[in-house]
């Protein structure tokens, strides 16, 4: 089964208090999914501070402020500390505005975790993800950042979240440089 990248995004980006606090990278994740899949079973979008849950528990884990370093590559040392700050918050918008649109996606009937492969304040989580009798592989990046651990990168059935951004932007600055970049990210998020 092909999940979407936001799926990723979501899957990473949510850990609640109790995911946070777990210093077992994958009970992090466990918690995280665990919570999720709770609220997306009495989820009803008509209600303001659901929706408003949601997207904070979809996008929470993620750092942003690293994969959108990563995302950038070389141009993100060439740019003046008010444009980093711009980028991240539009970044995250599109984001969070795109993982909101594909809630069906989030869901799972089911999930297998392995051990964390890493050491330190840097490791891999693998999932295995059901949905509808298919499966999806996760592997989460992670690092640990002020007793949390956050994840840099997703990879959904060998495609990583953070080479799929990379490329992208990569191809829209060689055409319209940043500020291309800012235009189309500030587009994604308009209308949520």
């Amino acid at each position: 089964m092909r999940l979407s990248s936001f799926m990723v995004l979501s899957a990473l980006a949510g850990a609640p208090m109790s995911a946070r606090a777990a210093t077992d990278p994958v009970e992090a994740i466990r918690l995280h999914d665990q919570d999720l899949q709770s609220l997306l079973k009495r989820y009803q979008p008509s209600i303001p501070a659901q929706r408003d849950t949601l997207k904070h528990m979809i996008n929470e884990i993620f750092s942003f402020p690293e994969l959108g370093k990563r995302s950038l590559g070389k141009t993100w040392a060439t740019l003046k500390k008010s444009d980093q700050d711009t980028f991240l918050v539009v970044f995250r918008k599109a984001v969070e505005s795109s993982s909101m649109k594909r809630l069906e996606n989030y869901r799972a009937d089911s999930t297998k975790y392995a051990a964390s492969v890493g050491e330190g304040d840097r490791t891999a989580v693998t999932a295995t993800v059901y949905r509808n009798g298919k499966s999806s592989k996760v592997v989460y990046k992670l690092f640990q950042q002020k007793g949390s651990w956050q994840a840099w990168d997703l990879i959904l059935d060998d495609v990583s979240t953070l080479h799929t951004y990379k490329d992208q932007f990569a191809t829209i600055i060689a055409k319209e440089g940043f500020a291309g970049v800012l235009s189309r990210l500030r587009t994604k998020s308009a209308g949520d």
